[in-house]
Parts: structure tokens; C-alpha cells; sequence
């Protein structure tokens, strides 16, 4: 009779099925990818809650600047006097600069108003050039980087014959 010498390990081991080395290098394949998948989830979700922040102070501060416009073109459209032409002003903790301008249509009882607010805006400007407009864009030195500045402009016209004038009572 031969003694036939049998490996264990080999008896244990079926052809088709992988190693627990194997097994354990897979696992960690499945880890590395996960990980990645869930670092792109945070980076997007990032973003995203970055932009809508920026959206919101935008937002902010273009109310603002519309109520502050509105209030002073209130004013001089009532022809109220003490209406000041150019304002600054700090809300919340934004400096905003706000410019009136009056000029008379020649041959026709009209005053034309143009109301500017200006501010700088924080982060990437949405809708805005990205550079200061009008009569402060040249005005500093060179290699010097402006902040983004914020613009609302409004325009109206309001009749330059005083009220009194022409009112009869019955």
C-alpha cells in the first residue's frame, strides 16, 4: 500500500474561491472608492452652500441699495426741501454711496432725476462687471485691484412748475 501524502490547505480550498488576502484587498478597493464618492458629495454640498450664501448677501444688499434709492428719489419727487444730493451711508456693515442727480429739460417744464447707489460687494458679483463704474473707476494708482462694486441706477422726471401754480378752487 502507498502512503499517499494529502495537503490539508489544499482539501480546504476550492478552485473558485479567493484567498482572505484577496478578500481583504478588496475590501480596502471598496473603501478607497467609497471615500472618494463621498468626498465629491461634500465638495458639491460645499459649493453649493457657498453660492447660496453669496446669492443672500447679494440679495441683502441690492434691498438695501433699493431702499435707499427709493427714498431719496421719494424725496425729491415731492419737491420736499433739505434732500440731499449725495449720502454715505453704513448698513450693516456695508458702506453704501448714494449720488442724485437733477437736471431741467431746455424748453419744457421738466426736472429729470437719476438716482446711483454704489457699494462693494463681497465674493464673485452676480451681475455685476466685476470693476467700478463712472466717476471713481480711474481714480486709483496703478496695480492697485478695486473691489467689485455694486450699481442700482434709478431715473425718473418730475414737473418743475410748482404746485401752486395753476391750482384754482371751485
Amino acid at each position: 500500500m502507498s502512503t499517499m501524502f494529502v495537503n490539508r490547505r489544499a482539501l480546504n480550498r476550492s478552485p473558485h474561491k479567493p484567498s482572505r488576502r484577496r478578500l481583504q484587498g478588496m475590501a480596502l478597493i471598496e473603501a478607497l472608492v467609497a471615500s472618494a464618492v463621498l468626498g465629491i458629495g461634500l465638495a458639491a454640498a460645499t459649493r453649493l452652500t457657498l453660492h447660496a450664501l453669496h446669492t443672500a448677501s447679494d440679495t441683502r444688499q441690492r434691498t438695501v441699495a433699493m431702499v435707499l434709492a427709493l427714498d431719496a428719489m421719494d424725496c425729491h419727487q415731492s419737491g420736499r426741501t433739505g434732500c440731499a444730493l449725495q449720502v454715505s451711508s453704513m448698513v450693516q456693515g456695508t458702506a453704501y454711496s448714494l449720488q442724485v442727480q437733477l437736471q431741467t429739460r431746455p424748453g419744457l417744464a421738466l426736472e429729470d432725476l437719476r438716482v446711483r447707489v454704489q457699494w462693494p460687494t463681497a465674493g464673485p458679483g452676480l451681475g455685476t462687471s466685476g470693476q467700478a463704474s463712472g466717476e471713481g473707476a480711474g481714480a486709483s494708482s496703478p496695480g492697485q485691484v478695486q473691489p467689485p462694486m455694486g450699481e442700482l441706477v434709478l431715473h425718473s422726471s418730475r414737473d418743475a412748475v410748482p404746485a401752486w401754480l395753476g391750482v384754482s378752487l371751485p
